[in-house]
């Protein structure tokens, strides 16, 4: 009989204690779905408060998030991805508070990075530490765009029909792809990108993003078709486009070389000039030279025959 009396107690104390506190950790209910090598965000949300309200409130101290790929024991010891007491850096970003948001960002998603992740808050009470259990699940995949023809063999030509399909294979609800051509957006929608009969002006490159209200990514492919009708305009207009560019380029390689030669010419007419000034010069003192020599022997032969006169007399 006092055994009994010693069980109800007991189970009444426990019954006090648990009254005493609430505490828990909230996750998202479906899977996240996220694309390798961009960026997710991981919802959450955490309580914590006592019971009766006249209590002292208490604090969180630390923040932890655990990867249940390599932690076995509810994320109450390490390894952890994210510890708000030793922060380092990594992919792993928390992106909440102290008080109700736990919110994780994973950043350069590996496809390692998939499993389980769990969220657990330590506070100022010794006896107030808790882990949510049953986390949020991470998918990780790949974002691929595909091109199936629906008509045409071989190299792209007009006239032929294909689709564009954007592909994540993960779960996740609410997704929305856009479309962008050369990184102009497209006024289109959905998965599939329709092409009935292609033509030249489809040539481009094309990029599917994927987005959530959690994550997003990107992936682009090239299209290039061919023109199989020469008497197609576009496909005149490309030559005429490379025809006139090189009659362009062709002309204003002829005027270079014409300003140049000319340039050229009167350098060399300038250099002529200023030869010939040079000579004429030499030539006017070579016959200045001359007259005056002519003068000295002219007087000297005057003085010689004037000698014989005198002699003579």
């Amino acid at each position: 009989m006092k055994t009994l009396h010693l069980s109800v107690i007991l189970l009444t104390l426990s019954g006090v204690l648990t009254q005493d506190s609430d505490l828990g950790v909230k996750y998202p209910d479906n899977p996240i779905c996220a694309v390798r090598g961009f960026s997710v965000s991981i919802p959450c949300s955490y309580y914590y408060y006592y019971y009766p309200t006249s209590k002292p409130s208490i604090q969180v101290t630390q923040k932890l998030w655990c990867s249940m790929n390599s932690n076995t024991d509810i994320c109450m010891n390490p390894p952890y991805v994210y510890n708000s007491s030793s922060i380092t850096t990594s992919d792993f970003e928390y992106a909440g508070d102290d008080k109700s948001d736990c919110t994780l960002l994973i950043h350069n998603v590996q496809f390692s990075y998939s499993g389980e992740y769990r969220f657990r808050f330590i506070t100022d009470n010794p006896s107030d530490r808790y882990t949510g259990v049953s986390g949020v699940i991470l998918q990780v995949a790949d974002l691929k765009v595909s091109l199936i023809r629906l008509s045409g063999i071989g190299t792209l030509k007009q006239g032929d029909s294909l689709n564009l399909t954007c592909d994540v294979n993960c779960t996740q609800s609410s997704s929305q792809f856009v479309w962008s051509k050369n990184n102009e957006r497209l006024n289109t929608s959905g998965r599939v990108l329709h092409f009935p009969a292609v033509t030249v002006r489809d040539s481009g490159s094309y990029t599917c993003t994927w987005k959530t209200n959690r994550a997003s990514g990107s992936e682009t492919i090239s299209l290039l078709v061919e023109g199989d009708n020469p008497e197609n305009p576009d496909h005149w207009s490309v030559w005429m486009i490379v025809v006139v560019t090189g009659g362009l380029i062709i002309i204003i390689l002829a005027i270079a070389a014409v300003i140049y030669h000319r340039r050229f010419l009167c350098e060399r007419r300038s250099v002529h000039i200023e030869q010939q000034k040079e000579d004429d010069s030499d030539i006017y003192a070579n016959a200045q030279q001359k007259e005056d020599d002519s003068d000295i022997y002219a007087n000297a032969q005057q003085k010689e025959d004037d000698s014989d006169i005198y002699a003579n007399v």
